[in-house]
């Protein structure tokens, strides 16, 4: 294997120490699937992949409805996007609360980025962005037909970076950031050494 092979092999996502390997699927709650399966078909390009019916099982933390609806999307890169069909008339959950989930960022490779974001406002979605969100981060956001917020993203930086390697920070940049959370040095310096950080 020469210098560039073993380098490109070396980055690969699913050579991480973490045991997971990636995102099996994200599972959202809809009260409209017909149009869930529109605009995630249409807006966002994923094909849907599977439908069926679940069962309620409270031993689970299952959705509390007897056979309630579950449909899944290929969200790309050997991942999936789900969702559950609820009943109509529920309360809307608040992205900004502790437990609520502020939103989704799906990463959009450097090339495709402009043609994804002008693909969304062709299909009639108000898009905020593209902004700069400091360091490598340029994302463009949006909701979805159930007010989900989605954002996409890409990177500034070098094209052969993976998405973990473009978010490491120098120690003293990781630092700064920590001692604004721990009053404690010693805290500090755990953290710091779990961190992957990259040269000065």
């Amino acid at each position: 294997m020469n210098d560039v092979a073993r380098s490109v092999e070396t980055k690969r996502p699913t050579e991480s120490p973490t045991p997971t390997r990636r995102i099996d699927h994200l599972a959202f709650v809809t009260d409209d699937l017909p149009a869930t399966i529109d605009f995630y078909t249409r807006v966002m390009q994923m094909p849907l992949v599977h439908v069926r019916r679940v069962p309620y099982a409270a031993d689970r933390w299952q959705p509390p409805y007897e056979n309630i609806r579950h449909y899944f999307f290929d969200m790309g890169n050997d991942t999936l996007l789900a969702f559950f069909e609820y009943p109509k008339g529920l309360a809307k959950q608040n992205r900004d609360l502790p437990g609520g989930m502020q939103h989704v960022a799906f990463h959009v490779p450097r090339e495709k980025f402009d043609r994804m974001v002008d693909h969304v406002k062709s299909c009639g979605v108000s898009v905020v962005g593209p902004v700069s969100l400091g360091g490598r981060f340029w994302s463009a956001y949006f909701l979805d037909n159930n007010g989900i917020r989605l954002e996409l993203a890409t990177t500034l930086g070098a094209a052969d970076e993976t998405v973990v390697d473009s978010v490491q920070q120098t120690e003293t940049k990781a630092r700064a950031e920590l001692e604004t959370l721990f009053d404690d040095s010693k805290i500090v310096d755990k953290w710091l050494k779990q961190m992957p950080l990259k040269s000065e």
